[in-house]
């Protein structure tokens, strides 16, 4: 959503979201258009899930981190219950007293990796510290983290400290890229019945694993994948770049092609709703057309 629409479709997603809610930005305690909708967001988001804390940082500063407390023991019952609903294969996250300094490193990476959002792409950090205030740092020995439906605003993170600056900020895009959708299917709706997913008629191969995949993931990570490589273009990365949770960009744009077809041989009309079809569509512009590939 973020290269493909622009960050103006983003933000209308947002406002939208919240009038929704009754949440009138002009009340927030802010004196920027960035403040009121990050302070926005945050009423929203927290009726969603009332165990997202408030966060009384401004947005242009890193995210807060929550790690053995009250707090963020309850974020990680809020993932725990978020995995069941979504039927996400997460690995339940637990503190562990021997993790502390590998927790810290992961600390310290993201915070590297937002430090050169805001030197890089600053209108991306910004939007960082709106969408995603709250980094939950927490072990896992088989992923990276990651983020949910449930529980938008927050970043579950447990990046591994081999990672670069390059690897941490493809994963935080990753992850922005899913909260941006989320924010689309809480606007528009994107499942005419989401029980019709698991059949396995409607399993496709997802763009960046390439394993079969229920039809709301693989979308997700047609999108993802897309964003991925609009970034490297933006950025001048190579195409044989390879990070720690992406293919090079030659695979990666084949692999989400190879999604896009599997994804149109079935019956979307009556499976999506417009608004994610046109997604699809938007996407397969953009793979056509990547200049790293022309």
């Amino acid at each position: 959503m973020i290269g493909t629409y622009g960050l103006p479709t983003i933000l209308e997603t947002l406002s939208v979201l919240v009038a929704s809610d009754g949440i009138d930005p002009d009340t927030a305690p802010e004196d920027t258009a960035a403040g009121r909708l990050a302070w926005s967001w945050q009423q929203y988001i927290r009726r969603r899930e009332p165990a997202i804390p408030p966060v009384d940082v401004g947005h242009s500063e890193l995210p807060v981190y929550i790690d053995d407390a009250v707090q963020g023991r309850a974020l990680l019952d809020a993932f725990y219950r978020g995995c069941l609903l979504d039927n996400v294969d997460y690995e339940l996250p637990r503190y562990a007293p021997d993790e502390d300094e590998r927790l810290s490193e992961s600390s310290e990476l993201i915070s590297g990796a937002l430090a050169g959002l805001a030197a890089d792409w600053p209108q991306v950090r910004t939007l960082y510290g709106v969408l995603l205030p709250i980094v939950l740092v927490a072990p896992s020995h088989y992923l990276a983290g990651g983020t949910g439906s449930s529980v938008p605003g927050v970043l579950w993170a447990s990046i591994k400290p081999t990672w670069t600056e390059v690897d941490a900020r493809e994963f935080l895009l990753h992850e922005l890229v899913h909260t941006t959708l989320y924010m689309e299917e809480y606007r528009h709706g994107f499942y005419r019945d989401i029980r019709l997913l698991p059949e396995e008629g409607n399993l496709a191969p997802s763009a960046i694993r390439q394993d079969r995949r229920t039809l709301d993931k693989v979308l997700h990570s047609i999108v993802v994948a897309t964003e991925i490589l609009l970034s490297r273009t933006r950025e001048g990365t190579g195409p044989e770049l390879l990070t720690k949770i992406h293919p090079d960009s030659e695979t990666l744009r084949s692999g989400a092609l190879k999604s896009l077809r599997a994804v149109r041989d079935q019956n979307l009309d009556g499976l999506l709703l417009p608004r994610p079809i046109e997604i699809l569509e938007k996407c397969a512009v953009v793979l056509q057309e990547n200049p790293l590939h022309a």
